[in-house]
This record gives C-alpha cells, structure tokens and sequence, in this order.
C-alpha cells in the first residue's frame, strides 16, 4: 500500500539527518554541513508500563464518564451494569487481539494489520473510521471547554462571543504546546494528571450526590433494581453511549509503539490495569449518578448538581466541572495524535511514514508544527459555531467505535487466523483437514472449502440435515469465506513483503515465523555473537596485551598472585596442574576466557530463545474464534441499532 498522495515538495520526502561531510579537492579537504534534518533520527522517547497504561486510561474515559449515568438510566440498572463489565472485558480483550495479531503478521500499525489481510479496501476502510473517531473526539472536547470554562470563570450565559474568546486562547495556551510533542511517551505526565482528575469526578458523584436520601425515597435498593432490570425500548441508546466510551482502539498502536519493549506480556498488564480501572471508575459513576437522580438524570450528571439546594452541591458541581476540563485539556492531546497519525501515512512519503514510525517523520520540527497546527484549526473552528455535543458524540461513537472497537478486532482474528480456523472446521464437521493455504501453482478454490461437506459415517439422513441447518444457522458460509478470503489476502502480503529489505517492526521486533523458522533464524543470530565475541573483542583484545602478556598468559595460567612471587623469587616454573580462569575457563588464556564468555552468552541467548518461542506460538482454539465472531455480530448490532436511533431522531 503506498501513499495516494506523492507530492514532489521536499516537506513530504523521506527525511534525513544533517552531516558535516568532508569533501576531497585539487584544493585540499573542505567540509561542507548538509542542509538536513537532525531530529529526524533522534532516538524515540518511550514509556513505562505505567505511562503506556495512564495514556491509554486517558484515551479510554475522556468525556465519556460524565454520560454513563444517563447510560445506565436508559438500559436500566441491571443491564447498564452488565454492559459496563462486558465493554470492559470487550475492549481488553480486543486490545490484546490487535497487537497480537500485529505481531503475528509483523506490522506495526491498525490500518497497515488491515491491509495485509483485506487490500486496499481495509487499509482505507480503517484509516477513514480512525479519522471520524479521533475527530469526533477531539471536536467534542473542544465544546465541552467551552460549555465548561467560561462558566467556572463566571461569564454570563449566553456571552457567545466571550464563550469563543475563551475557548480559543484556552486551547492555544495549554492544548496546542501539549500537541507539539513528537512522541505519545512524552504524553504520560498530563496523562497522569488526567487520571487524577478523572478519579476525583468520580469521588465527587459518589460523596456529595443525594444517592442515599434517593434510595430510601424510591422504596429502597431492591425496589429500585427490581424496577429497572432492563429497558427495552431505550436499551440500544445506552448501549451506543457505553460503547462509546470505551473506544480506544484508533490510539492502540501508537500507545503500544510507545511502549519500552512491546511484549504480549507488558502490553497484557497495561491493558488488564487500564481498563480495571477505567471499569471501576465507570461502573461507580454510572451506578451512583442514576441511584442519585433516577427518571431525572441527564446527559451531564454534572448539570443534575444545578438543581439542587445548597450551596455546598453547587460548589461540587463547579469543582467537578473544573476537573472535567482539565481531564479535556489533557485527553485532546492523546486523540489528536491519532489524526495525525492518519495524516503522515496518508501525505507523508517514505516506508517509514507507512510502517507507522511517525517519531522519525514528525522529527522536523516544521512538519510537526504545520501537521498539529491544522489538525488544530480544523477543530477549533466547528467547536466555536457548533452546539449539539450529543449529535457529534453519537455520529462519532455509531460508526467509528462500532467499526473500530467491534467489528474491526473480528474479522482480523477470523483473517489472521483463517488456517486454523478451516482446519478446525473441518475436523468437527468430520471432513478431511484441507492443504495448507499458500499459493501455488494450483491454489485451493474457497468453493472447495465451503461446498466440502462430507461427514465420516453419518448415522442418519436426519443427522445429515439437522448438521445442514446447524451450519447454515451459525452462518458458517461467511466465517469460512471470511477466514478463507484472509489467509490467501495474508500470504499474498507477507510475499510482498518478503522481497524488501529487512525492517524492524516497532511492535513486533521479528515477523511472524513458525516455531521451527524462529529457532534456526535466532539460532543463526546467536552463532553470529559468538563469531563477533571471538573474532572482533577477544583478538582485538589479545592483540593490545601484545606478545609479553601472551606469554605469560601461557606460562603462568593457573596460579595465583602469592604462587608467582613465590615461584619467580625461587626461581622455580609453576606446577604442572588444571589452570582455572574467570568465567569457567580452564586454559588457553584470554582465548579461552573469551570462549568461555561466548559460550556463556551464547547459553543465555538460547534460553531466551525458548522463552520468545513460547511466548510468540499461538494456538487458536474454537473458544477464540467464537469470541471473534462475538465481536463481529456485536459490532454489527451496535452499527446498526446506532443508525437506526440517529435517523429517527
């Protein structure tokens, strides 16, 4: 997949580093500075799990905290919070899918991992719901800034040119130099603070929201739940809003990039830690705002804070409100990268701006100023003329998280994994394991797949039928086409792929291999040390004691400080005996200490040979593949019963 843009301007090319380069002439030697760019290879700023978890519990929440009460209110109480817990797991769980198959097919980014798998249509299909998603997101934090700040600084209602005023010098003062940055890592500190906030939003609707007095009003807790298990007619609107607020998937690659050493393992406990506690904080905000407010919560819990008498819920209320914006000002930042992101793959020429490696292309600082300052306005100018945050929110949550959240993580397990998956098909439904996939001179027909419905012994005709409708009923047809129509996509990519030069992915450090690949592929790695450890260090080494060290060496191996002076003041040669050197050396010399060293280096490498093995080798089973499917048709619901909600409104 290449650019669909291919400027001629030096702004989009390939960026290089500024050399002093020394240039032989009838003259003598001249130096001449290449007018070049030297933050373009400076080194990328990573981050702690703990960094990589507070950006991704930022790019999580956001604005979506303050709804989840109104959520729970229109799925009812019982539902609201089963969906709360089943987003949670929904979004780990697909975090984790992405990644690892990322490192699987050995790409480094969510529209590239489509790519491989669907063509072009994939590559543009995510690419579009990234932009609508992180767009959507960053214009409704600029209007939830301006609906919230000019109210904490006490500017009448209805002051709409102050309102824009505000929001505008606001945003250039804290949002834009936040923007700036060049890496997501540097991002984790107001991150963290965003965190800070988000827990004290919380902390104030569960302390000073009247839950309590409203409990024993209504009858109760039982009452309450037993009156609002599920609400059928407006179940899907919540839905839309949970949903919504646990879209994170578009930031997933460029938080995990950021990531100091991208293993399943560490990405495994930033996601498990990021949504345990983006779980908590929107299940206790969502339970305690509706228990508060009931039939009257709304869309802003923080608006229910209004109505109520005294002064010291009023002052709750502004102190939230002014939490929320600082959470605005910091959570901004996370989502405008991933526009910008989209937009270096899109305009920007050079594998690196494909591969996702938007630190080198963003290190000139005129790129990054001219690609953030855009993104800005682009932004900034709908904020200040428009009022309907919700229609935003809706739009951005129905189609951009249904795609990216859901649907989006399915279909790429059921590609990435499409073998398996027809293999395991195959063997329930009693028929042979078909070949392998791979091209070949006569490539496997996807009709051979679907229409191979032979069953070993069939003890009935009933059986035969009652197995037909139970495939056709878990529409078996489209998950084997699915899966079958990817791994021809997948081996038609990894070809490609294979003829350019090696790349380092920034996710996954080698592609995908099997076991056996990976083994002789690292195991020609590790000779390749030990022929450097005893080749370059060690005679390098030998050659600087020189030839009186060498001999010594040689002569005196073995014996220790006090056994030489004695030996040189008698005049006596030392024992013959076993010669005992450092690092389980027993002669030779610094030779044979320097083989010693290999062998131990080498000895390490191949246990951590085993562990990488174990860790990369996957083996999906039909539980997997029915959570993907799970995926699927859950995103479609979503897609479609968000649709359907806006249109009638």
């Amino acid at each position: 997949m290449t650019s669909s843009i291919e400027p001629e301007s030096p702004f989009f090319a390939p960026a290089t580093t500024r050399n002093l380069v020394a240039v032989q002439t009838p003259g003598g030697t001249s130096r001449r500075l290449r007018k070049e760019y030297p933050s373009a290879t400076k080194k990328e700023e990573l981050s702690s799990i703990l960094g990589a978890t507070s950006n991704l519990v930022n790019a999580v929440i956001g604005a979506g905290i303050l709804g989840m009460p109104y959520a729970i209110k229109e799925t009812g109480l019982v539902a609201g919070a089963l969906l709360v817990v089943l987003c949670a797991m929904m979004t780990e769980k697909s975090l984790r899918i992405l990644i690892g198959t990322a490192k699987h097919v050995g790409v480094s980014t969510y529209e590239r991992l489509f790519e491989s798998t669907y063509g072009s249509f994939g590559f543009y299909f995510v690419s579009i719901n990234m932009i609508v998603m992180a767009y959507g997101g960053c214009l409704t934090y600029l209007m939830i800034i301006k609906d919230t700040l000019p109210v904490l600084l006490g500017v009448s209602p209805g002051d709409i040119g102050m309102e824009r005023a505000i929001l505008t010098v606001s945003t250039m003062a804290v949002i834009l130099p936040i923007s700036m940055q060049r890496d997501m890592a540097a991002l984790a500190k107001t991150s963290k603070l965003a965190v800070l906030s988000q827990c004290f939003i919380v902390l104030i609707v569960v302390v000073f929201s009247p839950w309590r007095s409203s409990i024993n009003e209504n009858g109760g807790l039982m009452h309450i739940v037993s009156n609002s298990v599920v609400n059928g007619s407006t179940v899907f609107i919540g839905l839309g809003v949970v949903g919504n607020a646990f879209t994170c998937q578009h930031g997933a690659f460029l938080i995990a990039g950021s990531l100091e050493r991208p293993t399943k393992k560490r990405w495994a406990k930033v996601t498990s830690r990021a949504l345990l506690l983006c779980g908590i904080l929107e299940a206790a905000c969502g339970i305690m705002g509706y228990l508060a407010f009931l039939d009257d919560t709304e869309g802003d819990v923080l608006n229910n804070f209004l109505d109520l008498p005294g002064q010291n819920m009023r002052r709750a209320g502004n102190v939230g409100r002014a939490f929320i914006c600082l959470t605005m000002f910091f959570a901004y930042p996370v989502t405008s990268f991933v526009i910008r992101h989209v937009f270096v793959v899109f305009f920007f020429r050079g594998r690196r701006a494909l591969e996702g490696d938007d630190a080198s292309v963003l290190g000139r600082r005129d790129r990054r100023v001219a690609t953030t300052l855009i993104i800005y306005l682009a932004c900034l100018v709908p904020a200040l003329y428009t009022e309907n945050v919700g229609f935003v929110m809706a739009i951005a949550g129905t189609i951009g998280a249904s795609s990216l959240a859901y649907i989006g993580p399915g279909l790429i397990y059921m590609a990435v994994y499409g073998e398996e998956f027809l293999i395991l098909v195959n063997e329930t439904r009693g028929a042979s394991s078909p070949p392998a996939l791979e091209h070949e001179e006569e490539p496997l027909e996807s009709s051979t797949l679907l229409s191979n419905r032979t069953f070993s012994k069939p003890t009935s005709l009933l059986t035969k039928y009652s197995k037909d409708v139970v495939w056709y009923v878990l529409l078996m047809p489209i998950w084997c086409a699915i899966a079958d129509r990817g791994q021809r996509r997948l081996n038609e990519f990894r070809q490609k792929e294979a003829l350019k030069s090696p790349h380092i992915s920034r996710i996954a450090s080698e592609p995908h291999l099997s076991e056996d690949d990976i083994r002789k592929h690292l195991s020609f790695i590790v000779d390749g040390v030990t022929e450097v450890l005893e080749e370059s260090i060690l005679f390098k080494q030998m050659a600087k004691d020189g030839d009186i060290n060498r001999k010594r060496s040689s002569s005196f191996d073995g014996a220790d400080d006090g056994e030489l002076n004695r030996q040189s003041k008698s005049g006596s040669q030392p024992k013959p005996g076993p010669k005992l050197l450092p690092y389980g050396a027993m002669s030779g010399g610094n030779q044979a200490i320097g083989a010693a060293i290999a062998a131990k280096k080498q000895s390490e490498a191949k246990k951590q040979l085993d562990v990488a093995v174990a860790a990369d080798v996957e083996n999906p089973t039909w539980l997997d593949f029915c959570i993907a499917i799970f995926f699927i048709a859950f995103g479609m619901l979503a897609l479609s019963a968000g649709l359907v909600s806006i249109l009638l409104k």
